[in-house]
């Protein structure tokens, strides 16, 4: 843990001297890794040492932030918490229900964060209706990334429908190019079954099954059909899959050694980073479904409540990092939305804007949906044992369809 000095000064809201300033050091804990994300984290780095404030960034590869929270865990209870950690969903709640943050509702009152933010950012950032975390990104996890040239290639259209992206999966396969760039850990695997989940199934049963956990509809034919479906997928590309991080798939759907890609919109930030045109060369197309609709996650800003802080240091961070110069700038690079709906989108990607028209429209039809395998929807346990089991059902084929819904139906009940 490095120094942190006991002051802060306002330097975005006041304007000083810089002779008369005292530059504080702060230790900013994330899993952003990728040249998207990395760009991302510098603008963050770059909005705070513009209010004269040194950041050490600890960048956590892996895991989908499994390892960064883990680290997190053992050094909040070993009393040295970083000054600023990214988090995610009922995770905030969590932390901020054992006070480990700083209460940030003075600040979000002045900034008028209750008016400026997108409902669902709201929500996930409060805890017992006060402000904990400074909301960042809206990303869209329901992404069908397409390499164009490749189905060009072979006379091939993007398919609207998962019994046409299978179809279309061997047809590639039949002249040997690799249908799916996708890495074989639990996190890629359960997000291709949440598209595949509300995509077939419909917002309703999405709701009823994986975020309620309904007995009744995990036992319907729908998700046995799901299942089926998921198996398929599974048998075209397991002989050649293997543990890769997301963005080296993506690597691979640019290089054209893969065709498809289904992973959220930092995948745009990663072929923004990397001089890729999108969408012409690489397509953003909703992942196939009856009905438009947005799974999300979301990302925050926390900032931990600890000795070697104070809550001056946590408003001054929270300031830097909530305004709209800063929040267009970053969300611009990594290839999400800003959680403030007063940022006006017209430079940001045409991928960007679809997606907030999207989110729009799901939000008035009742199909914005907050993933649940991606931090959002469900506390982290419930999310844990869930993403495991997918992932098994994925790798195993002696696990059936009878298995893997009494495995699921028997998470919310502790076995």
């Amino acid at each position: 843990m490095k120094k942190y000095l006991l002051t802060l000064l306002f330097a975005i809201a006041f304007p000083i001297n810089a002779a008369q300033s005292t530059v504080a050091s702060v230790e900013f804990l994330h899993w952003w890794t990728s040249a998207g994300e990395v760009r991302a984290a510098n603008i963050a780095k770059q909005a705070l040492e513009e209010a004269n404030v040194h950041v050490e960034q600890q960048a956590i590869q892996g895991g989908g932030g499994d390892t960064a929270m883990s680290i997190l865990q053992a050094r909040a209870i070993a009393g040295t918490p970083p000054t600023i950690a990214q988090l995610e969903g009922p995770a905030i709640q969590s932390w901020a229900a054992l006070g480990f943050l700083y209460d940030l509702e003075q600040l979000a009152n002045q900034e008028h964060w209750r008016s400026q933010l997108y409902p669902i950012a709201r929500a996930v950032n409060q805890f017992e209706g006060r402000f904990v975390a400074t909301p960042v990104t809206i990303h869209r996890l329901n992404w069908m990334w397409v390499n164009h040239d490749v189905l060009r290639q072979y006379n091939l259209s993007p398919p609207d429908n998962w019994e046409a992206l299978i179809d279309t999966f061997k047809t590639l396969k039949r002249h040997n190019v690799q249908p799916l760039a996708i890495g074989n850990d639990q996190w890629q695997i359960a997000l291709l079954f949440e598209n595949l989940a509300f995509g077939y199934g419909g917002a309703d049963y999405y709701r009823r099954a994986f975020m309620d956990m309904d007995e009744h509809t995990l036992r319907s034919a729908t998700t046995f059909e799901i299942l089926s479906l998921f198996r398929e997928i599974s048998r075209l590309i397991q002989p050649t899959i293997s543990h890769i991080r997301w963005n080296e798939a993506t690597q691979l759907l640019i290089e054209g050694k893969h065709a498809f890609q289904f992973s959220g919109d930092w995948v745009l930030g990663e072929l923004l980073a990397k001089h890729v045109a999108a969408p012409e060369a690489i397509g953003c197309y909703q992942a196939p479904a009856k009905h438009t609709g947005f799974i999300y996650n979301m990302d925050s800003f926390a900032l931990f409540n600890s000795a070697r802080s104070s809550r001056k240091t946590a408003n001054t961070l929270a300031r830097a990092l909530s305004s709209k110069a800063f929040l267009t700038a970053f969300n611009q690079a990594k290839g999400a939305l800003p959680a403030r709906k007063d940022i006006d989108l017209s430079q940001f990607n045409p991928c960007s804007r679809q997606a907030h028209h999207d989110m729009e429209q799901a939000e008035q039809n009742g199909r914005l949906l907050p993933s649940t395998v991606d931090s959002m929807a469900v506390s982290p346990i419930v999310q844990q044992a869930t993403t495991s089991e997918i992932y098994r059902y994925f790798n195993d084929e002696s696990i059936g369809p009878e298995e893997f819904i009494l495995r699921l139906e028997n998470i919310p009940r502790g076995k």
